[in-house]
């Protein structure tokens, strides 16, 4: 990294941390590669997006933004369309599935409609772009170590007690990276903090009905 990147307003030592663990694992996210990342306007998938783009042009990087909208709530709307501006004002093109959230009642059927959407609009970039395509996740330690506890209540056998993958292929040219397995959760919050990164908390994280919510609150 130059001494210019270094000195950059917008460059903090969670830059830094990154982008060392990306030089050093360089297969992770290739030179000239396609991303499409998922963000849901919360703070672990907006320090991922705000880091990804201001590296973006150190590794010639084509950068898409996917947020589902669960209508779980009723400002979603409202931060979807806010979270388009976001985009729109950093030249970052956006793209927007909305569910039927009576369709989508569950954690389980929520998370599968997430991918199913991630998987067609990686696979329209494919045909597009005729490169690989990669699906970044704000996953952070703090997830995998819920993943684990998660895993544990529900009474998963030995070869079930599995963490969150850095990275695996998800079918032909599309591969699913979670950059941030680095940072925990209050890195992530810092961060935001810390770069005036700007935030859409769901309030649903809030509901103790939600399994994960409660692990991670209780």
């Amino acid at each position: 990294m130059s001494n210019e990147n270094l000195t950059q307003k917008n460059w903090s030592s969670w830059h830094h941390l990154l982008h060392k663990e990306l030089l050093r694992d360089k297969k992770l996210i290739p030179n000239g590669a396609h991303l499409l990342i998922a963000v849901s306007g919360g703070q672990d998938s907006m320090t991922l997006l705000s880091m990804i783009n201001d590296m973006k042009n150190q590794h010639n990087w084509l950068v898409h933004v996917w947020h589902g909208d669960h209508q779980w709530h009723d400002k979603s709307e409202r931060f979807a369309l806010e979270l388009k501006s976001y985009c729109a004002k950093k030249n970052i093109s956006f793209f927007f599935d909305q569910a039927n959230k009576e369709h989508i009642a569950s954690e389980e059927k929520a998370r599968d409609w997430r991918y199913k959407k991630l998987n067609e609009k990686a696979n329209q970039l494919l045909i597009e772009k005729q490169k690989n395509i990669y699906v970044l996740t704000g996953h952070t330690n703090s997830d995998n170590a819920e993943t684990f506890l998660l895993n544990l209540a529900r009474g998963t056998n030995f070869a079930g007690l599995s963490y969150i993958e850095k990275k695996r292929l998800i079918e032909d040219n599309i591969f699913l990276i979670r950059p941030l397995l680095i940072f925990s959760r209050e890195d992530t919050k810092q961060f935001c903090k810390q770069m005036n990164i700007p935030i859409w908390e769901d309030p649903t994280n809030n509901n103790l009905k939600i399994k994960r919510n409660l692990i991670r609150k209780k």
